[in-house]
């Protein structure tokens, strides 16, 4: 398959998302890691970060709710837009897709690990995003996005955007994709079936972990997502751990620059090159001088210029 091919696949069964990508390269858009201090200090330290699997976190609801929206836009769609366009491709196709949908749903809400960034604004660069620090913890690593933008497959890890969409949004969004088909059917016709099906199932999957209730659109939230039974030779060091007094097993993606493996300008100086947010706290100076050291020891230069203290006056509870 040529590179114009792919892009075009993406174009079809992604509406938008590689424009959304393209855009955050050409303003060279940052990240943002919400986190807890205790897990900061782990990355930092570490220099990884964990992948989970998805039914230990608060996501795990998430991707129940993203899969039960794409199965239904798919089963509403069964007489109109979207069998009719899959089937003009591929006679019948939409009869071999669903049964294979069916096996790997569980797989896909038991086998998949995932951390979740939120695409940052310049504007948040000295407090941070409120609804955030609320939900999420009282650290925040402002990451560059070279890593998650890197055109490779070698790690087995990738980037998605989340979509923030109800019942009516995802059908209108498979009627985008069904339109697609129905505009290049001889080119995914000259692809052949196989393809066709892989790309239709992989678009079910990002639908189910990459869909959240509009409620939660001010997180602007992109996730990174591995499967290990996809991805048998990856770099990524599989490790038991405790967590919140549950023992699991999780996926530790090494932060360091290895491009012959797949990693990009991911150490954590290159990574973490814009600054870290302390989040509302009754220690600020405390917490500003452990995370100045943490980075020079990392490697970093001017660290104490890069670690800001965040003045939103939230109150915690206790």
């Amino acid at each position: 398959m040529q590179p114009d091919d792919e892009e075009l696949l993406f174009d079809i069964f992604f509406p938008g998302d590689r424009k959304s990508l393209s855009e955050i390269k050409s303003h060279d858009r940052k990240f943002a890691y919400y986190t807890s201090a205790d897990t900061a200090q782990k990355i930092i330290q570490n220099e990884e970060v964990w992948l989970r699997n998805a039914t230990v976190m608060n996501d795990f609801s998430e991707i129940t709710y993203g899969l039960s929206l794409a199965m239904k836009a798919l089963s509403s769609s069964s007489d109109n837009s979207f069998y009719k366009a899959a089937n003009s491709v591929f006679p019948g196709v939409m009869n071999k897709i669903c049964p294979r949908l069916s096996k790997l749903e569980w797989h896909w809400r038991t086998e998949t690990y995932i951390s979740c960034l939120s695409l940052h604004e310049s504007s948040e660069d000295w407090n941070g995003r409120l609804s955030m620090w609320r939900a999420y913890g009282d650290i925040a690593l402002i990451i560059n996005n070279t890593p998650l933008v890197a055109d490779t497959d070698q790690l087995g890890v990738f980037s998605t955007p989340v979509h923030y969409l109800d019942q009516t949004g995802a059908e209108k969004r498979l009627q985008t994709v069904a339109q697609a088909i129905t505009d290049n059917v001889n080119f995914l016709r000259g692809l052949g079936e196989d393809c066709f099906m892989d790309w239709t199932v992989h678009m079910v999957f990002l639908a189910a972990i990459g869909t959240k209730h509009p409620g939660f659109s001010e997180e602007k939230e992109w996730r990174i997502y591995f499967r290990p039974t996809e991805h048998p030779k990856s770099i990524l060091a599989r490790k038991v751990v405790v967590i919140n007094n549950v023992p699991q097993e999780i996926w530790a993606l090494p932060l360091r620059h290895d491009p012959d493996n797949g990693l990009h300008h991911a150490g954590i100086p290159s990574l973490l090159d814009r600054r870290i947010i302390i989040g509302p706290t009754p220690y600020p100076y405390v917490s500003f001088r452990a995370f100045v050291n943490l980075l020079e020891k990392a490697g970093v230069n001017d660290a104490a210029r890069k670690v800001v203290l965040s003045d939103i006056p939230l109150r915690t509870s206790g």
